[in-house]
């Protein structure tokens, strides 16, 4: 399957996954620099902002304040509005796994804009994530679309996929980028040639839909490259890599910053090379979200930590075809945490996951903040 584009449907605010063609936008040069890429960047911002009214511009750009770290936050939601939810606030940003009805983020929803401002604001996307990101993004979105196609008692669907701006769009000064909504978290930190993607949330509900006469499935190289490498270990690595507990949630998303918990599993360093790439690979999933500009130097500082990261497994080692499976699993290194968390939410677990991806040393960019 091809990845897609947001288009709007003629009765309303729903928005749409058509599928089709990226097309010229989406295609970062092959030997782009990291330079050239925050300029590109700050432009299709600046493309987008032109579109909008004054009073769109004040909802959807707000101050940057760079902090040493983000807290927790509860939010007041549900159907009676007395359910307590629990989001991560840096500055003015939100990052929850929770849809915008019960955890609101700021800025704008793609519900509220014109065609135009809509297409600006997808470019923009485009611009700052890999093609491979891209279509992740646009699979999730369809995803929710689909659950929100069904009634649910939340704001569901991708008119309510929200983008906020943080900060005046620079080349050299450190600003930031946060799209998401049910399923969906984006925090995209710019400081000069460095971009950071931490921390992020991924997921979907359902993780396998059709769309267009074809069946999509949210998140399958995160399952299927976990299981080629579980499945690669040799017994005493298995033995070890699996935990003796059950793991039925993130244990460090949205809400647990500045948080640490015991590394566990399999250590990196008792894998031999064909084993250390796969693990590379699957990481990549996540890494490799944000345009390679950016990944690339990240790839290069978890490679850096890799002898000392370490492969957590918890629930069935062995899936359906081409269907995800039902089991946790976690990456842990020096500057990474990853999780990808089956949910029991809906009664089967295959078809809504969670996943996670930190930097505990630079979330939203910190470590480059604090150095400005």
């Amino acid at each position: 399957m091809t990845s897609g584009r947001i288009g709007v449907l003629a009765s309303g605010l729903t928005l749409a996954v058509v599928w089709g063609c990226l097309g010229s936008a989406a295609k970062a040069p092959a030997a782009v620099t990291a330079d050239a890429q925050t300029q590109a960047i700050v432009t299709a911002t600046s493309a987008f902002l032109s579109l909008l009214s004054a009073e769109q511009r004040a909802k959807v750009q707000l101050p940057f304040v760079p902090l040493k770290t983000s807290s927790a936050a509860e939010f007041k939601g549900g159907m009676n509005g007395r359910m307590t939810f629990v989001g991560e606030q840096y500055g003015h940003a939100v990052w929850s796994n929770y849809p915008v009805s019960d955890v609101p983020r700021p800025g704008l929803r793609l519900g509220s804009l014109s065609s135009a401002q809509r297409d600006a604001a997808m470019h923009l996307l485009q611009v700052v994530l890999s093609s491979k990101g891209y279509r992740k993004v646009i699979d999730i979105m369809g995803s929710d679309e689909v659950l929100s196609s069904g009634g649910t008692p939340f704001s569901s669907g991708t008119a309510y996929y929200t983008m906020g701006i943080f900060g005046t769009p620079s080349p050299t000064t450190a600003w930031m980028l946060e799209f998401g909504g049910h399923h969906l978290g984006l925090n995209v930190t710019i400081s000069g040639n460095r971009g950071i993607i931490t921390p992020t949330l991924t997921g979907a509900q359902p993780a396998l839909y059709t769309s267009g006469g074809k069946t999509v499935r949210v998140l399958a190289q995160e399952n299927d490259k976990a299981f080629a490498l579980l499945n690669a270990l040799e017994p005493a690595q298995r033995k070890q890599a699996i935990l003796g507990y059950r793991v039925s949630d993130l244990v460090l998303g949205p809400g647990h910053a500045g948080q640490t918990i015991q590394p566990e599993g399999l250590k990196a360093s008792a894998l031999n090379e064909p084993q250390r790439q796969m693990l590379l690979d699957l990481i990549y999933e996540w890494a490799g979200i944000v345009n390679d500009a950016y990944a690339t130097p990240r790839m290069t500082e978890i490679k850096t930590g890799l002898d000392d990261t370490y492969f957590a497994w918890s629930g069935p080692t062995s899936s359906e075809p081409r269907k995800n499976g039902s089991a946790y699993y976690r990456i842990q290194g020096p500057k990474l945490v990853i999780e990808f968390s089956p949910q029991g939410v809906g009664g089967d677990l295959t078809m809504h996951v969670h996943t996670m991806y930190r930097d505990p040393t630079n979330d939203y960019g910190t470590a480059l903040t604090a150095a400005q």
